[in-house]
């Protein structure tokens, strides 16, 4: 029997269904619909689902029948959680930003604080302490925000996107730029990258043994451009929705 984890980000649905801790399949779409969720119970046992939402909330009775998931849980704040939230406005915290924080602590596996990036249409970055406290953190913009932002709120500046014409991440970023192309990528790739690094560095000085985790779309792009030791898995938010929906059956 597995799991099906739903993750409804700020632009895409991330469906993935796990089996005794491991990602069997995972499939990334627009829109949460009753077809897909049908199409992979055809060819997967699915037991329970659990959903984390960002943003309006999907009528689950109507997309997830009985006859396809048979118990749903729904990731809220008063969920039981493995870890404890300190935060002054649980309702208001985005629960994957809670589920990335525990599939860090799943993968890691040790007890040392724990920095966690995920990196998607916005940039967070959130400490969880070696007490498995959540202390909250940073919400930036991501990288296509910063491209969209410069070019909407300026007259002349191009939108430019950080892949390049083979849809990989752009790596031949100058620090200092030569031309308006160069020096748009420079302020937003460059800058971005810092952004995380200053982070990790004044976290450190209060956590010596801090470690640092990367996850979402935008996390090799990060795992390549920071030069100290750090752990990037695109799944973290799956792994950390897997091990609540079991503390919640």
């Amino acid at each position: 029997m597995s799991n099906l984890i739903i993750d409804i980000g700020n632009t895409r649905t991330k469906l993935a269904v796990v089996d005794d801790g491991q990602v069997r399949n995972l499939v990334i779409v627009d829109k949460l619909e009753k077809t897909t969720l049908e199409d992979i119970a055809n060819v997967h046992e699915i037991d329970a689902a659990i959903a984390s939402v960002v943003g309006d909330r999907p009528d689950f009775g109507s997309v997830i029948p009985h006859s396809v998931v048979r118990r749903f849980h729904l990731l809220t704040y008063k969920s039981i959680l493995p870890i404890t939230l300190d935060y002054e406005t649980p309702e208001t915290i985005g629960m994957d930003r809670v589920a990335a924080a525990v599939g860090a602590r799943v993968v890691s596996a040790t007890h040392d604080p724990l920095l966690v990036v995920d990196a998607g249409s916005c940039i967070t970055i959130d400490l969880l302490d070696q007490h498995d406290v959540f202390r909250g953190g940073a919400i930036a913009p991501g990288l296509n925000m910063r491209f969209r932002a410069l070019h909407n709120h300026t007259t002349a500046l191009p939108l430019l996107s950080p892949l390049n014409e083979e849809n990989h991440f752009i790596t031949d970023t100058p620090l200092a730029g030569t031309n308006t192309r160069s020096s748009i990528l420079s302020g937003v790739l460059n800058a971005a990258a810092f952004e995380i690094g200053g982070f990790f560095r004044a976290f450190q000085l209060e956590y010596p043994t801090i470690k640092l985790f990367l996850t979402g779309g935008d996390a090799d792009f990060f795992a390549k451009r920071l030069f100290f030791p750090k752990f990037a898995n695109p799944n973290l938010v799956v792994v950390g929705l897997d091990r609540i929906l079991k503390m919640n059956l």
